[in-house]
């Protein structure tokens, strides 16, 4: 027995002799002991997580070469060093690969929110590492609009377990006291008493994405790693089932809110992790137009740049004159053949396109249907195909497909906009379909679908297919909002039973594959910036009944009542990562633009590796930086030594100065704590008052 548990000990800790002759960081080493091929740990993770993200310290470029002999992936190369993905069975080589100097691993149980925050470069300014004190959003209200918010999670309260949601609006909900905006009714209820808000459970038990955003925005539990970047916020909730996330509820809810912090008298941002694909992306929707009438001076909109920057959802064709026709197919997002969604083509201007259904042939590439041609309808008026009234098209597909056209407003005229609605089902796989439109004077057309149809080719010459370039929410395509793409944060989340969320193709810090972007059709880039949105982890709604909870985080528990989280990837959870910084830069100055806070996130915005070298339409300003942005905002803000904010340098402001050193600082005045800390080295002494002097006296 003593000689077989010694041959085990010697087993168990040979490999990490072995791997000794190269330095790690001392939580590499724990990884190692833990993680041994003969080790039980090591075993599981073997079978879930086959990959361990690294910095490797390099002499040469050999050694990068050697690297991905061993079969390591080198995600980024800086100066000295690389980013890679390790595979379990290169673990033990690499040891013996010349020109590897050093190695850190990176911790696979500390993700998401904590990576948010830290690759967002915001801890300091909850620390006060930079500053006298600390940033966190207090006299600021972030606004929600979102589906399935848990209204009293933990998450969303304060460091007392106070809940810090002053105001639920429910737009489709017709129980409570209907809110009133400018003498005028809103649909739905508001909540605005702490008693209401206590009462309430959830706007949608089918989903946590709603808690998720809020958290990553501004949770403030700090019992785990896993609260916000504005944990001191005011929030204001705006929740609705997801068959009633429609552009109309959206606009009430801005409004709803933006009058709500009238009211209280307290800057806003409001969150929208929301996408739309439906709209002429030039920004003159209605949707469009309703956030540049709202916003303004303390009140900024942030919505996400969607999820379709890997899909062939735009569609465009310039056609050269009369009977100019174009073919284009259809596909689903997983290849297949059935069709669930919209296609939205928009002429150049009024001139009328027509189009019709299109069936071919997969092997012959012939057209063996096509449905009557359809263009300008009689008002009202819409065209419906399907199997039961079309006999030969129900040999091919089974369901209805609808379609109808208008002139819709533009920003210069008007232009004439044709919409398909898919609902089918292919009898069998023989046979594709499409749409083929037509023209009578040279135009050119643009279009977008939903994500349940692509534009598509199918490697069939003559057909026309659609592209990522452009995929851009609608949503974001006018100035007045903030636009957010998503790059990738951690590759892998894990819980205490393993790994519950991986994406092999995500390369650490570089742009997220999903993220969509521009340019818009008025040729402006967007997203303005990126920040993490893969993966996150934040809170998770309480009630949420289709949720796989063996894939949430371990809960929090206060007063015996478990609080659930768990990881979720997409733009959804980059765009509250801004907007809770932008709760921030709000709460140094409150009267900021969209304007100007849009140019303090991109000129601050850090460029890597994977920004220079990529693709600069993808990523806009490049990576947000918390810190570097607020330094631009509170340089933009204030004449230094103007201490008490009257825009001017006097002795009043050497009394306030004096206050504070005799008096001491309020928890909630940290941005008076900043202004008196003068010559910034993060105290608050005679020496700041002599600087003022020195101003006065100049």
């Amino acid at each position: 027995m003593t000689k077989r548990i010694l041959f085990l000990l010697t087993a168990l800790f040979m490999p990490v002799a072995c791997w000794a002759a190269v330095q790690y960081s001392a939580a590499s080493k724990m990884r190692l002991m833990t993680h041994s091929p003969h080790s039980c740990k090591f075993a599981s993770a073997r079978d879930s997580a086959s990959l361990f993200q690294a910095f490797i310290k390099v002499s040469d470029d050999q050694a990068i070469h050697r690297l991905r002999d061993c079969g390591v992936t080198v995600n980024g190369r800086f100066d000295g060093f690389v980013t890679a993905s390790v595979p379990v069975h290169a673990l033990a080589d690499l040891a013996d690969i010349d020109g590897v100097d050093f190695v850190s691993f990176s911790q696979p149980l500390h993700l998401c929110n904590d990576s948010a925050r830290y690759l967002s470069l915001v801890n300091p300014l909850h620390t006060a590492e930079n500053l006298i004190a600390p940033l966190t959003g207090r006299g600021v209200i972030v606004g929600m609009i979102d589906v399935g918010i848990d209204f009293n999670h933990i998450n969303l309260c304060d460091e007392k377990g106070k809940p810090r949601v002053k105001a639920v609006y429910l737009p489709c909900d017709d129980t409570g006291t209907a809110p009133v905006v400018n003498d005028e009714v809103l649909p739905g209820s508001c909540y605005e008493t702490p008693e209401q808000i206590a009462a309430l459970t959830t706007d949608f038990t089918g989903s946590s994405h709603g808690t998720h955003t809020s958290g990553t925005a501004a949770g403030g539990y700090l019992g785990n790693d896993w609260y916000g970047i504005a944990p001191q916020a005011d929030i204001v909730a705006c929740g609705m089932p997801d068959d009633q996330l429609t552009d109309v509820n959206i606009v009430n809810a801005v409004k709803y809110i933006f009058n709500y912090a009238d009211r209280v008298g307290k800057p806003c941002v409001i969150n929208m992790s929301i996408a739309s694909n439906g709209g002429p992306n030039d920004g003159s929707s209605f949707l469009c137009k309703s956030f540049e009438s709202l916003s303004g001076p303390g009140r900024i909109c942030v919505v996400a740049a969607g999820n379709d920057g890997n899909a062939p959802i735009r569609f465009s064709k310039t056609m050269m004159g009369v009977g100019d026709t174009v073919t284009t197919l259809l596909r689903n997002q997983w290849g297949g053949l059935n069709r669930n969604g919209f296609v939205s083509m928009w002429s150049e201007g009024s001139q009328e396109h027509r189009t019709r259904v299109v069936i071919m042939n997969r092997s012959t590439h012939e057209i063996e249907y096509t449905s009557p041609v359809v263009g300008f309808l009689p008002e009202d008026s819409v065209y419906t195909l399907s199997h039961e009234t079309d006999e030969f098209f129900g040999k091919y597909y089974q369901g209805e497909i609808q379609f109808a056209s208008a002139l819709e407003p533009s920003r210069s005229e008007e232009r004439f906009h044709s919409y398909w609605l898919f609902d089918v089902t292919s009898v069998e796989s023989g046979h594709l379909i499409g749409l083929q439109y037509v023209v009578d004077e040279p135009s050119e057309l643009v279009g977008w679908c939903s994500k349940q149809t692509y534009f598509y080719t199918f490697g069939i010459d003559g057909i026309t297919g659609g592209s990522s370039v452009g995929s851009i929410s609608d949503m974001a395509t006018t100035d007045s909002v903030i636009s957010v793409g998503a790059y990738c944060s951690r590759r892998w989340v894990s819980n205490d039973q393993g790994v519950i969320d991986t994406d092999a193709s995500c390369v650490l810090t570089d742009i997220a594959y999903f993220s969509s972007y521009g340019p818009d059709e008025l040729g402006v880039s967007r997203p303005d910036v990126c920040a993490p949105g893969l993966s996150v982890v934040s809170s998770a709604n309480r009630y949420d009944e289709k949720a796989d909870r063996n894939r949430w985080m371990e809960p929090a528990v206060v007063d015996g009542v478990e609080y659930p989280y768990y990881a979720n990837k997409g733009s959804s959870m980059s765009a509250p990562v801004v907007s809770g910084l932008i709760s921030l830069m709000l709460q140094v100055n409150p009267g900021l633009t969209p304007s100007a806070v849009r140019e303090a996130l991109i000129s601050t915005a850090y460029k890597d590796s994977f920004v220079l070298s990529g693709d600069a339409s993808r990523w806009g300003g490049g990576k947000v930086d918390g810190m570097s942005a607020i330094e631009a905002v509170l340089r933009n803000t204030f004449l230094k030594g103007d201490v008490n904010g009257d825009d001017e340098v006097n002795i009043s402001d050497i009394m306030s100065i004096l206050d504070i050193i005799l008096c001491g600082s309020k928890d909630d005045d940290a941005l008076t704590m900043i202004r008196c800390d003068v010559n910034c080295d993060r105290e608050i002494l005679f020496s700041d008052m002599n600087e003022v002097i020195d101003l006065l006296l100049k």
